[in-house]
C-alpha cells in the first residue's frame, strides 16, 4: 500500500522538489495526528507560528539591508557634498581644497575602501581614481542640461574586485558670465554595510526565536486548558461502572455542550434498550421454560401410562407443545436478526405490491390446510424503499395471524391501495379477516411481546405482532385497527409513499 502511495509522490518530488518535500511532510504528519486534537492543534499552531516568523524574519531582512544601505548612503552623499562645498570658480580656473573631514566619514568605517573622482563638465578627472567605472554621465547630462538643481545618483559597481556603492553628484559653478559644472564620483566598499544588516538580521532572529517558544509554550498551555473539560468527560465515562448510565453532570463550555447532549442522549437510548432487552429476556425465558416443563410433565405421565390411547394422546399434546416451543424459538431468532438488520443494512428499492403477492402465495397451502381461503384484491403497484427481508417477515405474520384466527370456510382478504386523502400520499395494505376479532380493551395491547388476551384460547407465540409493528416502525409506517364487518378484523398497515429509515 505504502509502495504505491509513495511512487506518484516521488514524480512530484522530482518536479517541484521544495515545495513537493513540504506538502508530503504535512501529508504524513496530518495522517499521524488525526488520532490526536491535541497534536493536530499542536501541528497546526506550530506550522501557523513558523509561517509568521518565517515572514517576520524575511521582512526584517529585507528592512535591515535598506536601512544599512540608506544609512551608509547619507555618510557617502556628506562626504560628496562636503567635497562639493570646497571647489570654486576663479578666472575661469577650478580650484578644489578637498576637507580632510570628507575622508573622516568615510573613515567611520574602518574595515572598508573608499574611493573619489572629481570631473568638470567634459568629464575630465581633475583629481582622484580616473578608473572608476559605470560612471551615470547620461543621466549628469540630463541634469546638466536641464540647469536645476542637481540631486544625487546611487548604483552599484565592481570595482578592484570588490563590490562598491557609489554616488554621483554634481554642482554648478558660477562666476561673472561663466558657467562650468564639476562632478563628484564618491564610492565606499560594502563590507560595513552587509555587517550592520546581518547584525540587525541577528538580533531580530534571537528575538523571533524568543517569541516563537514563548507563544508555543503559552498556546500549548491554552490548547491543554481548553482540551480539559473533554479530559473530564473521559475521565467521568472511564470511571463508571457498566451499570451506571445516568446522564454525566459536567460543566463545560457551549461549544462542547453538545457532545456532552449527545452522549447523555446515547446513554439514556442505550439506558431505554437495555431495560427492554432485560424485561424481553425475562419474558423470553418464562416462555421457553413454560413449554419446556409442560414438555417434561407430559413426557413423564406418557412414560408411566399404561393405556395406550391415553399414551396417543400425551404424544399429541407433546408434540403440540414442542411446535408451540419451536415457532416461539423460531420468532426470537428472526427478532434477533431483524434487529441486526435494522442496525446495518441499507434501504434499497422495494415492490410492495409483488413482495405481498409472493407471500400470499406461499401461505396460500397452508390456509386451504387450516380450511381458510385468501384473496388478493388490487392492482396498484406500489414501490418504497425499505429492507425486503424484514418486510416479508412483517408480512408473514400478520396475514399468518389472520389465518390462524379465522373460522374454516372463513376468507382472508388482502388488498394493496393508493390513498392520496391523508396528509400525503400513502400506501395502505389491508389484511381482512372473518374470525372473532380483537376486543377494544385488547386493541392496544396485541402488539406488546408476548401479550395474550384472555378471551384468546389459539395458540401463538404473542411475538409475532410485535415483530411487524417493530418492521412498520423502522419503514416510518403505522398500523391502524378496526372492526370488520359483520365480524372479524381489519389490519391495515399505512406506509408514506417516499419512506426512508427510521433511526
Amino acid at each position: 500500500m505504502w509502495r504505491a502511495y509513495a511512487n506518484p509522490c516521488r514524480t512530484v518530488i522530482f518536479t517541484f522538489a521544495p515545495f513537493a518535500d513540504w506538502v508530503i511532510c504535512w501529508k504524513n504528519t496530518m495522517a499521524k495526528a488525526t488520532t490526536s486534537i491535541r497534536r493536530q492543534l499542536i501541528f497546526m499552531v506550530a506550522t501557523v507560528l513558523i509561517l509568521i516568523n518565517a515572514v517576520a524574519l524575511w521582512s526584517t531582512h529585507i528592512y535591515a539591508n535598506r536601512a544599512a544601505k540608506e544609512s551608509y548612503d547619507r555618510l557617502l552623499y556628506g562626504s560628496a557634498l562636503q567635497m562639493a562645498e570646497n571647489i570654486t570658480l576663479l578666472d575661469s580656473k577650478v580650484f578644489i581644497d578637498l576637507p580632510v573631514s570628507a575622508f573622516e566619514t568615510l573613515a567611520l568605517s574602518t574595515s572598508d575602501r573608499a574611493f573619489y573622482a572629481i570631473m568638470n563638465g567634459q568629464y575630465q578627472v581633475l583629481t582622484g581614481y580616473k578608473d572608476l567605472p559605470n560612471i551615470p554621465f547620461p543621466q549628469l547630462l540630463l541634469q546638466s542640461k536641464e540647469k536645476e538643481k542637481f540631486q544625487p545618483i546611487y548604483y552599484e559597481a565592481d570595482y578592484r574586485h570588490e563590490r562598491v556603492r557609489f554616488v554621483a553628484l554634481g554642482k554648478r559653478l558660477l562666476e561673472a558670465d561663466n558657467v562650468n559644472d564639476v562632478f563628484i564620483i564618491v564610492g565606499q566598499t560594502l563590507g560595513a554595510r552587509d555587517v550592520a544588516a546581518a547584525e540587525m538580521s541577528q538580533m531580530v532572529l534571537q528575538f523571533v526565536t524568543l517569541f516563537f517558544f514563548i507563544t508555543l509554550l503559552l498556546l500549548l498551555f491554552v490548547i491543554w486548558r481548553v482540551l480539559q473539560p473533554l479530559q473530564a468527560i473521559k475521565q467521568a465515562i472511564t470511571e463508571r461502572s457498566p451499570q451506571e448510565l445516568s446522564p454525566l453532570e459536567a460543566n463545560v463550555p457551549s461549544e462542547i455542550a453538545p457532545l456532552l447532549k449527545s452522549i447523555n442522549y446515547f446513554m439514556a437510548q442505550l439506558d431505554t434498550t437495555l431495560s427492554r432487552l432485560k424485561r424481553f429476556t425475562a419474558e423470553a425465558a418464562h416462555q421457553i421454560r413454560t413449554p419446556l416443563a409442560g414438555l417434561n410433565s407430559q413426557a413423564q405421565n406418557a412414560l408411566d401410562e399404561t393405556d395406550e390411547t391415553l399414551r396417543q394422546k400425551q404424544l399429541q399434546h407433546i408434540l403440540e407443545s414442542s411446535d408451540v416451543l419451536s415457532n416461539t424459538v423460531n420468532q426470537l431468532l428472526n427478532r434477533a436478526t431483524l434487529t441486526h438488520r435494522f442496525q446495518s443494512h441499507p434501504f434499497s428499492p422495494v415492490s410492495l405490491d409483488q413482495l405481498t403477492k409472493e407471500t400470499c402465495r406461499e401461505l396460500v397451502v397452508w390456509a386451504l390446510q387450516q380450511g381458510v381461503e385468501m384473496e388478493y384484491v388490487g392492482e396498484v403497484q406500489a414501490t418504497i424503499n425499505g429492507d425486503e427481508f424484514a418486510l416479508k417477515q412483517m408480512l408473514q405474520n400478520i396475514i399468518e395471524n389472520a389465518i390462524k384466527y379465522s373460522p374454516k370456510g372463513g376468507v382472508v382478504e388482502v388488498e394493496l391501495m393508493a390513498d392520496s386523502k391523508k396528509p400525503a400520499a400513502s400506501w395502505v395494505l389491508q389484511i381482512r379477516d372473518q374470525g372473532v376479532g380483537v376486543p377494544d380493551q385488547d386493541k392496544e395491547h396485541i402488539f406488546e411481546y408476548f401479550y395474550r388476551s384472555p378471551d384468546n384460547f389459539a395458540s401463538g407465540t404473542g411475538i409475532g405482532l410485535s415483530i411487524a409493528k417493530e418492521v412498520a416502525e423502522h419503514h416510518n409506517a403505522r398500523f391502524h385497527l378496526k372492526d370488520n364487518q359483520p365480524n372479524g378484523l381489519i389490519v391495515e398497515v399505512i406506509f408514506p409513499q417516499h419512506s426512508e429509515a427510521h433511526l
